[in-house]
């Protein structure tokens, strides 16, 4: 399970620092330049670039159609970003501090939420049957959408680009689908708690440096393990 976890996190950074130049033009009002909301947009991204490609019969539903959209992916944020790169370089020197925390964060919770899902990785109750057998077909799907599992013959009726992101990831780091949906789950609780620290990060008022950090942490702390009134 931990060599998933760290395939996992390694394809999210790729795909994360592929990214970043289009995320750098874009959001340059914002104090991390959308750093922390990289990861998150690396993984829609490039996942719709799958969907696309896919659907348009331009890839093929597979690991060598995965690695094709992390390329496309590449290219079109290498484009965005062209005339810049030595301001992006420069940038990320001058806020390694705030790099490395959102890193360090996102690493934590990412990491922090797989092993506990390693302890307690069944897939019953409530929908997750449900979403695994929906995850099994986005796979095993030569074109989307995705056949139904239980209609032979039939596309699924149902919105489903959550589970081409998933199989997305899943492709890339070749781990098995039971194991790609636990590690999902915990993709999205690092996401969350990076997401939320970013918001606040960004907030008026709230000054650069270690302070500006600390006080970040209230987004995911709130969000994420506080929620409602109960969890004080």
């Amino acid at each position: 399970m931990m060599a998933a976890i760290v395939a996992w996190w390694v394809a999210s950074s790729v795909v994360g620092a592929a990214v970043f130049p289009l995320v750098w033009r874009v959001f340059d009002r914002l104090p991390d330049r959308g750093y922390g909301l990289s990861r998150s947009f690396g993984i829609l991204l490039g996942g719709y670039l799958m969907w696309l490609c896919v659907s348009l019969g331009l890839l093929r539903n597979n690991p060598g159609g995965a690695l094709a959209a992390v390329l496309l992916l590449g290219v079109g944020s290498g484009l965005a970003g062209r005339g810049h790169f030595r301001q992006i370089g420069e940038w990320l020197r001058t806020n390694a501090g705030t790099v490395l925390g959102m890193e360090a964060l996102f690493f934590a919770t990412f990491v922090g939420w797989g092993v506990v899902r390693a302890y307690n990785p069944g897939i019953g109750a409530t929908e997750k049957p449900m979403e695994l057998a929906f995850l099994n077909a986005t796979l095993r799907s030569p074109h989307f959408p995705p056949q139904d599992p239980w209609l032979a013959g039939n596309a699924i009726s149902y919105y489903y680009l959550g589970y081409v992101l998933v199989a997305w990831m899943t492709w890339l780091t070749s781990v098995p689908a039971g194991v790609a949906f636990n590690l999902a789950n915990a993709t999205w609780f690092g996401l969350v708690a990076l997401g939320s620290y970013s918001v606040v990060f960004h907030l008026p008022g709230l000054r650069h440096g270690a302070r500006r950090r600390l006080a970040a942490l209230l987004g995911p702390v709130m969000g994420l393990l506080v929620g409602k009134p109960t969890g004080v």
